[in-house]
């Protein structure tokens, strides 16, 4: 007897949404795809900067790097074929007088990973990019640019519909269990009665709860929530900046620091700032009290900004991999039939640059799936 469906993914953020996009180019059509909220993309996929990344920051030869660079041109290139708005705007990365060694070798990483163009900016050189901009050295990168996340959510939805995929929503994964043909996934659905679901593969990519989606409880990294929260600039600011503008990575943080970000309409943003939440409560209230790090944070390269141009915008929050010695990680996307769980495939700590590397995600598990 056959299993229920051939692949079940859980979890409908942009990652499972991208992998059931790249699985319908395949003609995989028995797929299920599972997710607790009441329709696709509400978890981190909806709050973040909507920046698509160039790959500058990332070793070279990682997943994050392979998978961003590859992703840049993926995410371009759907966009102009569906009609999705985007912007390449590009970003300008801004250093103070002993910042730039910094600055250097972030043109070198660039150089090796081959983003494409890169340019060292002098100071005389910055005002000519940003006129409100100020900082003693810059690098000014073009692949850099903006996107209609939601825009794109909706259009991959859309796509795996079209191969008569399903979704299930308002389920909660409750546990899993493997048997001789695949496995058996026991769910709570919308009105608390319990549903079983069998499958040949399980694709894990639930965000925030990988971690505990999981069949492989020993061998995984486990992740803690960063949480960010953004704050808006006041209409005077609209439209005054034409690229968007960082400064330098914040490695205590591992984030890339509070950062100027532009959307569709031309209004500014700034964020998001990152700290690690206890207990990984998911609360995405913004605390008005931060607005003065923010300004301090942001004054030192926007040049005329005033506390009172600052308004609490919106909060996200990302899974990080815990690491022993508090280094960056790699994303965890990994078949684990090595240990004892075959066409388990488990994405674990898909932060940021997974918008970016979203549609070059997809098109990863494929393969493994394939080979």
């Amino acid at each position: 007897m056959k299993n229920d469906y051939e692949i079940v993914i859980v979890g409908a953020g942009i990652i499972g949404l991208s992998i059931a996009k790249s699985l319908s180019e395949e003609n995989y059509n028995s797929v299920l795809v599972i997710d607790k909220a009441g329709t696709y993309g509400r978890g981190i996929s909806s709050r973040n900067s909507e920046v698509i990344h160039s790959g500058i920051y990332y070793q070279n030869n990682t997943l994050k790097s392979k998978l961003c660079i590859e992703g840049n041109k993926k995410l371009y290139s759907f966009c102009k074929d569906y009609s999705i708005w985007n912007k390449r705007c590009g970003k300008i990365i801004i250093g103070q007088k002993h910042q730039s060694d910094i600055i250097y070798n972030l043109y070198k990483n660039a150089k090796v990973n081959n983003i494409g163009e890169v340019k060292i900016l002098k100071k005389n050189d910055i005002s000519n990019y940003e006129s409100l901009i100020h900082g003693d050295i810059a690098l000014h990168i073009t692949s850099t640019g903006i996107v209609s996340s939601h825009e794109v959510m909706d259009r991959l939805y859309n796509i795996s519909c079209n191969s008569q995929h399903d979704y299930l929503f308002k389920s909660t994964f409750l546990k899993a269990k493997k048997n001789l043909k695949g496995y058996k996934i026991e769910l709570e659905n919308y009105s608390g009665q319990i549903e079983t679901v069998t499958s040949d593969w399980v694709i894990n990519c639930a965000g925030l709860y990988s971690d505990l989606i999981n069949i492989n409880e020993k061998e995984h990294p486990g992740i803690y929530f960063s949480k960010g929260s953004y704050f808006k600039l006041s209409s005077k600011w609209k439209n005054k900046f034409q690229h968007l503008v960082y400064p330098i990575p914040n490695e205590k943080n591992k984030s890339l620091g509070i950062h100027l970000t532009i959307d569709k309409d031309g209004f500014i943003r700034l964020g998001p700032n990152a700290y690690k939440i206890q207990n990984k409560v998911e609360d995405y209230s913004v605390d008005s009290n931060q607005k003065n790090d923010f300004y301090e944070e942001a004054k030192k390269y926007i040049k005329n900004l005033k506390v009172s141009d600052l308004e609490p915008d919106y909060s996200g929050i990302r899974p990080k991999i815990n690491s022993a010695n508090n280094s960056s990680s790699d994303f965890y996307i990994k078949n684990e039939e090595n240990s004892g769980f075959p066409k388990w495939i488990n994405l674990i700590g898909i932060e940021s640059p997974g918008l970016t590397a979203s549609l070059a995600i997809g098109d990863h598990v494929v393969k493994i799936i394939k080979n």
